[in-house]
């Protein structure tokens, strides 16, 4: 994965990243997402060197859609972290 400094990508989720390479030789990416106009949230995601920017952003879309079909944007606040991190991934709201 190539450092990214500012990335948009405008579809369905408006999904903003940046990336930071940690001395590990991962990158620590941060994102953030507007859900439906109305919901903002942020996270981040640890990934490889290896990874490409479309499977981590594909990560992150799989994420939100796994929210957003269960609904639990309207709850999101009755969920803790730990619950909804998977793969390295951690979304905030």
């Amino acid at each position: 994965m190539h450092e990214a400094k500012d990335l948009m990508l405008d579809d369905y989720y408006k999904l903003r990243i940046t990336s930071k390479r940690l001395n590990s030789g991962r990158y620590q990416v941060k994102f953030f997402a507007t859900v439906k106009k109305e919901k903002e949230l942020y996270g981040y995601v640890l990934v490889e060197a290896e990874e490409t920017l479309k499977s981590v952003t594909n990560r992150i879309k799989w994420r939100l859609m796994e929210f957003d079909q269960d609904g639990s944007f309207a709850n999101f606040h009755l969920f803790s972290n730990s619950s909804k991190a998977t793969s390295n991934l951690t979304i905030f709201e």
